[in-house]
């Protein structure tokens, strides 16, 4: 079944009707249960069985009902509805999730290249929208996006968790009270290491035409930060960026992992079939739609890049040196912001071995030297240092909850993020620099409008 058809089709599925009936005494488009938000998700891959799926359901059963899941190989439905551990219908199908089961809000943890595509469908049908970062991977996406929320006036919220750590909300409240005066630049590095980057090369984060290239699928998380923290938007980038070691820069290549003769010296070698999840999810149902999930890290379909390098320039006149170092044995980042009366920065390792991380504040001295002081912030339980739990409490349990640090992040806040992404990636083909507006026709602001803006 391809993509467009997992999309509109309006029929029952290809791949047999029992797909888009109910299962164990359900029955479709039924009433649910009082007082639950009816919540329907699109895409059973690691993150929507896993964050939107078994632990929704673990954590958040009393306030919300999942009524349906859709996917479009039908194999992974099955596999992917039991680890969630619900007995709700299943479809590959979205038009006829939604018109047959009414959900009040999708949960979209597709491929990034087709989230426009649900999300789209999702508004028209009358359904909010959650979608995992990014938003999607283009300018003309975006605008479709853009486009669709003004014409349905539905809600879209994107999920920026990398805004909820504790320690990061600390920063922001800081930076708000005027600690360190007006911000005038960022400096920011990022660094993921070997096993991280072998794990997207393996996959169709890999490939631009599905994820954007690093600089939309990850560094998404990055620009969102900093236009959160700072409260700007971009106006302007200059980037460059590099693949020197996977793709067509290997030595050799073979179909994949589990199929290779070249397995005895690959260092990026591993075995899928060892990973009883990821075998169930993937290597058992990849002859439904075709999608390996180990897939081989010097085929030629790659053009990702290993290092990024770029300038931006925002509204506000704050200028932003950003790197992703994507080919290192580091696993962590540092960011730091300079202002007019001193210097906040924070550096943390990609999996934290002491329970608190260090915020440094040092003021401005011109003729003599002042003590830095230490802000010392405890991390909090759950997932992306505390913040996914504080992130789903305010999704999920109390919508209403309080938002005085502007977290909650909208279609405008996600279209930003990638805009930076894609604009370096321009800049990077083509040697220039890549102005904001224009791209679509959101116009930058000196001062970030508030979600929902």
């Amino acid at each position: 079944m391809d993509r467009r058809k997992f999309i509109t089709s309006t029929g029952a599925a290809a791949a047999g009707a029992f797909l888009v009936n109910p299962v164990k005494g359900m029955t479709a488009g039924h009433s649910g249960t009082a007082g639950k938000k009816r919540l329907a998700l699109v895409g059973l891959g690691v993150r929507g069985t896993g964050m939107y799926g078994h632990n929704l359901m673990r954590d958040y059963s009393d306030y919300v009902e999942m009524v349906a899941v859709c996917d479009q190989n039908p194999g992974r439905l099955e596999v992917g509805r039991e680890m969630i551990g619900v007995e709700c219908p299943v479809y590959t199908d979205v038009e006829e999730l939604i018109r047959k089961e009414r959900p009040e809000t999708l949960i979209v943890t597709t491929w990034d290249d087709t989230h426009h595509e649900v999300v789209n469908k999702g508004m028209e049908m009358g359904c909010d929208i959650i979608v995992e970062k990014p938003l999607t991977i283009d300018e003309v996406k975006a605008q479709s996006i853009i486009d669709t929320e003004k014409k349905y006036g539905k809600k879209c919220i994107v999920t920026f968790n990398y805004r909820y750590p504790p320690y990061r909300a600390r920063m922001k409240e800081l930076i708000m009270e005027g600690l360190i005066g007006d911000v005038t630049s960022v400096d920011f590095q990022w660094q993921i290491n070997h096993a991280h980057l072998q794990r997207y090369m393996t996959r169709w984060h890999g490939e631009a035409n599905r994820g954007g290239t690093l600089w939309v699928h990850k560094s998404t998380h990055h620009f969102d930060m900093v236009n959160w923290f700072i409260n700007s938007e971009p106006v302007q980038v200059q980037a460059y960026s590099a693949r020197e070691r996977f793709g067509d820069k290997g030595p050799f290549r073979g179909k994949n992992c589990r199929n290779c003769a070249h397995t005895s010296k690959c260092p990026y070698y591993w075995n899928i079939n060892d990973n009883e999840r990821l075998r169930r999810l993937y290597a058992d149902n990849e002859h439904y739609d075709g999608y390996i999930r180990d897939n081989c890290v010097f085929r030629h379909q790659i053009d990702s890049f290993e290092k990024h390098s770029a300038i931006v320039k925002y509204a506000s006149g704050v200028y932003l040196n950003y790197s992703l170092t994507a080919d290192t044995d580091y696993s962590g980042y540092w960011i730091a912001f300079n202002g007019t009366k001193g210097r906040l920065e924070a550096r943390a390792l990609g999996y934290p071995r002491k329970d608190h991380i260090d915020i440094t504040f040092t003021p401005v001295s011109i003729y003599n030297d002042k003590p830095a002081e230490v802000i010392t912030v405890p991390f909090a339980p759950g997932g992306h240092w505390g913040g996914d739990p504080i992130m789903n409490d305010k999704l999920f349990k109390d919508p209403d909850m309080p938002d005085p640090l502007g977290q909650q992040a909208g279609i405008r806040d996600g279209v930003m993020s990638i805009l930076i992404g894609i604009a370096a990636r321009k800049s990077a083909t083509e040697n220039r620099a890549v102005d904001i507006g224009g791209l679509t026709s959101l116009v930058p602001q000196a001062v970030k409008p508030p979600f929902p803006g």
